[in-house]
């Protein structure tokens, strides 16, 4: 999930370093030790978003280049870069034009396996309301595939 909010893996890895710390800090806080992956997300979370209040994106330039000629740089994002491989563009496609409480409460929940409740902890918001991001995600995602595999047909 680092990579995945951040981006990057050196940026992953310092949130990861930085939620770990903020959950030692807080751990008398965590009211349920069978919930600690939803709790440690949730922490993530809220470390991630701290992290970025307040910061302008800035361009950062590398010296040295890629060291080989003509070889492929590598991407910032691993997930990305792994699903651009394993899914179809169509489900690409659908997954992006998902509004992102329902992409990532659809990640937390078949990629992540939390549960409802994990999920709900992660994103700051009421069962009720995963419960409806989820329906709503998987309509859409049915939905727009239907109407590319419609228009594929034509």
């Amino acid at each position: 999930m680092g990579r995945r909010l951040t981006g990057s893996t050196a940026e992953a890895d310092d949130l990861v370093q930085e939620t770990v710390a903020r959950a030692l800090e807080r751990r008398d806080e965590l009211r349920d030790p069978e919930r600690l992956k939803g709790w440690l997300l949730a922490v993530q979370r809220t470390v991630f978003l701290n992290s970025r209040r307040g910061l302008r994106p800035r361009l950062e330039v590398l010296e040295g280049g890629l060291g080989k000629e003509g070889a492929a740089e590598p991407s910032a994002d691993l997930e990305a870069e792994l699903h651009a491989h394993t899914l179809s563009s169509s489900m690409k496609a659908a997954l992006e034009s998902l509004a992102p409480e329902w992409r990532d409460a659809l990640w937390l929940r078949e990629v992540e396996e939390l549960s409802y409740e994990e999920i709900a902890q992660v994103q700051g918001c009421p069962v009720g309301t995963v419960r409806s991001r989820l329906a709503r995600a998987r309509v859409a995602m049915l939905d727009f595939l239907e109407k590319e595999k419609a228009h594929g047909s034509l």
